[in-house]
């Protein structure tokens, strides 16, 4: 059993660095680099082939990662998907995305703006200044072009089609995708960046969704506790 980790916008291989998953083959997707007309399904068959389609395999996606997964899961067939401060579609969007949408604020999104916006958008989230340090690190090197790309994709995304087995994982307290639909697993006063600020919780909640996938497969060994 292989386990693909997806992670949001802005976002790489940093945003799991301490999220740990017991007695599986675990690999993070990087992103790839995207044009101002792709879109979300563009950019999941853009990395499809660096899924093991042939062998059992999970897609865990955080944020853009999950709603990527959910158009990847439609190309691989995926075991289950699992969303983690993830939506299914524009019918979860919160006010600020419908607005963004119909004025086009991704546009907005430069160099300048995200460099000087950033200290104030850590003031209001009143946020750990390491936690801070790595989103801002990991922004940077995707670059706000790359940035504004992806928002572009999430804003024209007609939502999802695909009907496997879905797992949702949010917290209560993520004020840019607000906790108005049901999901599987409520992490009370879990923020939208909770992968990186409460890894080992999250990391039990997909664990615990693994197992009986991880037992029905006859390709894995059973997980450790």
């Amino acid at each position: 059993m292989k386990v693909y980790l997806l992670p949001g916008v802005a976002c790489d291989r940093r945003l799991f660095a301490g999220f740990k998953l017991q007695g599986l083959n675990v690999e993070v997707i990087e992103w790839p680099v995207i044009s101002p007309e792709h879109s979300l399904a563009d950019i999941a068959g853009m990395i499809s082939d660096r899924i093991e389609r042939e062998s059992d395999h999970v897609l865990v996606g955080v944020s853009m990662g999950g709603m990527v997964a959910q158009e990847l899961a439609m190309i691989t067939r995926p075991r289950k998907v699992i969303l983690i401060s993830s939506i299914t579609g524009p019918h979860e969007w919160p006010p600020l995305l419908h607005v963004s949408r119909r004025f086009r604020l991704h546009n907005l999104i430069t160099d300048l703006t995200m460099r000087s916006t950033w200290p104030i958008r850590q003031w209001w989230n009143k946020g750990d200044p390491k936690i801070a340090k790595v989103l801002f690190d990991m922004a940077v090197k995707q670059t706000a072009q790359q940035i504004r790309y992806c928002a572009g994709a999430i804003l024209r995304w007609p939502g999802a089609k695909y009907e496997g087995e879905l797992i949702r994982i949010h917290g209560d307290r993520d004020t840019l995708l607000p906790l108005r639909f049901p999901v599987d697993h409520v992490v009370r006063g879990g923020s939208h960046v909770m992968m990186i600020s409460r890894p080992n919780e999250i990391a039990r909640l997909v664990q615990q969704e693994l197992r009986p996938v991880v037992e029905r497969s006859p390709q894995s060994r059973p997980l450790s506790a």
